[in-house]
C-alpha cells in the first residue's frame, strides 16, 4: 500500500508527506518519525499503522486530539480521501494514488473540526528552538525519519523542496 499524507493549507498550497514505514509516530519530540514542532501538537501526538486490514490512525493521548473528517477519534480506520487534522494542520489521505485530484482550500476548510479546541496557527521552530533530527527538514533515508518543518513560503530560497 502506497500512503501519502497531503498537507493542505488555507491558501491552497499542498505538501506531500510519504509514509514509508508500517508504523509512524507523529509529534513534537525529536524521536518521532514525523516531527511537527508546532503549538498544539503533543510530544507523541498520534500514530499511523499499516497492517493487513489497511491503515489505522491512533491518538496517543494528545492534549488537543486527533480528528478524522471533523470527528475526534481514539483510533480509526482510514480510507483514501479522509481528512486528518491535529493542531491547526489538515492532511488528505492518499492511498495508492487516490484521490488523484485535491482541492486544497476546500479540503482545509472541510478538515478543521468546528470546535473551540482548535488552537493557534502553527509556529515553525526558530534558531534556539527544539533541535531537529536533520537540519533544514527532509527525509533521512537511513532511518525513515521525517523532520517536517512545514515552511511553505516562497520568500525563503534556502528552504529545500520536499
Amino acid at each position: 500500500m502506497d500512503v501519502v499524507l497531503i498537507r493542505v493549507t488555507e491558501d491552497g498550497r499542498m505538501q506531500e508527506l510519504p509514509i514509508r514505514r508500517d508504523r509512524v509516530v507523529i509529534g513534537r519530540e525529536t524521536d518521532c518519525d514525523v516531527r511537527v514542532p508546532a503549538a498544539g501538537i503533543s510530544r507523541h501526538h498520534c500514530e499511523l499503522v499499516q497492517d493487513d486490514d489497511g491503515l489505522l490512525i491512533r491518538d496517543l493521548g494528545s492534549s488537543n486530539g486527533t480528528w478524522v473528517n471533523q470527528e475526534r477519534i481514539e483510533d480509526e480506520r482510514l480510507s483514501a480521501g479522509d481528512l486528518i487534522s491535529f493542531g491547526s494542520f489538515v492532511f488528505v489521505v492518499r492511498i495508492d494514488g487516490a484521490p488523484a485530484e485535491i482541492e486544497a482550500e476546500h479540503c482545509f476548510e472541510d478538515g478543521l473540526p468546528e470546535t473551540d479546541q482548535v488552537i493557534e496557527p502553527p509556529r515553525v521552530a526558530q534558531a534556539g528552538g527544539p533541535p531537529s533530527a536533520k537540519a533544514g527538514g527532509g527525509v533521512n533515508e537511513d532511518s525513515s525519519v521525517f523532520d517536517f518543518d512545514f515552511d511553505l513560503s516562497d520568500d525563503d530560497d534556502s528552504q529545500p523542496p520536499l
